[in-house]
């Protein structure tokens, strides 16, 4: 059974990556129900998919309900109660509780599943000066107390990469309890349905064609830390110098108007595409390069796919973009915030053909060896 705090339709990395994992790993030959709480009126309670159940069922949350000061501490047991009830019925016959991202809810499935003797891990999606404990520390009392009893819950730690689990281990997670799991990606490579300038209809042949379409995929909200100001910025400076080439950035969320309003504010607003949510696709097979301009990450899906799209990357210099580009070497590391840095290294794909070729075969070679959804799932099963 997984559990998610949220799932389809918000659509981000990690609920995407729910998705990935759970289709690898019914393929391979296990019995996966994924279990989220009904965020949309319209979605579906139950829904099969790649030989995946997806249950919903409803959740009340007081807070976000009445906003009355104090009624977290409140809101805590009710929450409880909401989702242990729903997870309950859904462990009979189940070997292993799957969490995704601590929580609330996240406690609250935990906590079932642990008075059920079923075994319990959970997947940890922060890095840098916070974990995923320190993130739900930011709501004052109700949520140091809601950390405290997701540490007491969780068994089993899943850290996709080097910098999630050393966040972990500074908020308290004794290491012995963490295991080390990337996030996967899925190999399979599709034609290309938007076109692209030489009209190559794979992702791989069209990487024998100059770089001119730059690509970010990502949430586009306050709690996802990306900089892409510094991406507009210096994509504005590089068009007043390439008349042809192109910047997409794509995703939704809170953000999206703000984004909007900076895009217009550009001499190359004509020159940049915001189609808000759609299928990442679609993207990776019309772009050239992919930019990454994070502040921080626990590990970029959208990375991990730009880069089984055979696209050369671009990532600002943070430990988990370091750990997925090895150090550089499959892919452009870039300061945060540094538009000048960010702008060079754009140029250098644009002007340099055969360096960015190069760097996308290096990243296709490392996701292939370490990435593969395939693999990841076998991890997990082992």
């Amino acid at each position: 059974l997984m559990f998610c705090p949220q799932f389809r339709p918000t659509v981000g990395g990690a609920e995407r990556q729910v998705e990935k994992l759970a289709a690898a790993l019914a393929k391979a030959g296990c019995e996966v129900r994924v279990l989220t709480p009904r965020k949309e009126r319209e979605s579906p309670d139950l829904e099969r998919e790649n030989n995946v159940t997806i249950e919903r069922f409803p959740l009340d949350d007081l807070s976000q309900r009445l906003r009355i000061p104090g009624i977290g501490l409140l809101n805590i047991p009710y929450m409880l109660w909401q989702v242990a009830r729903a997870v309950r019925p859904r462990l009979k016959g189940a070997q292993v509780l799957h969490c995704h991202i601590a929580s609330l809810e996240t406690a609250g499935a935990a906590l079932i599943g642990r008075v059920r003797g079923i075994p319990v891990i959970c997947k940890a999606a922060m890095a840098d000066d916070r974990s995923d404990l320190g993130e739900i520390e930011k709501g004052a009392i109700s949520g140091r107390i809601v950390s405290r009893l997701v540490r007491a819950v969780i068994q089993t730690w899943v850290a996709t990469t080097m910098a999630v689990q050393e966040a972990l281990i500074r908020a308290g997670v004794a290491p012995e309890r963490i295991v080390q799991i990337p996030n996967g990606v899925d190999l399979a490579q599709e034609a290309n349905p938007l076109g692209n300038p030489a009209g190559a209809t794979t992702r791989i042949a069209k990487q024998v064609v100059p770089i001119r379409r730059f690509l970010h995929v990502g949430r586009l909200s306050s709690n996802i830390q990306r900089d892409v100001p510094t991406l507009i910025q210096a994509f504005e400076r590089l068009a007043s110098i390439h008349s042809d080439i192109e910047l997409a950035i794509v995703g939704g969320g809170d953000l999206f108007e703000e984004t909007q309003r900076l895009v217009q504010r550009t001499s190359a607003r004509e020159r940049i595409h915001l189609p808000g949510f759609d299928t990442p696709d679609r993207w990776f097979a019309w772009a050239d390069c992919f930019v990454l301009p994070s502040r921080r990450e626990g590990l970029s899906n959208a990375l991990l796919e730009a880069m089984a799209a055979g696209l050369p990357c671009i990532a600002n210099d943070i430990p988990p973009n370091r750990e997925v580009l090895e150090d550089g070497r499959a892919g452009l590391l870039v300061p945060v915030e540094d538009h000048e840095a960010l702008i060079k290294a754009m140029s250098d794909c644009i002007v340099d053909a055969d360096q960015a070729r190069r760097l996308a075969a290096r990243a296709k070679h490392r996701v292939e060896s370490v990435y593969a959804i395939a693999g990841v799932a076998d991890r997990y099963i082992g």
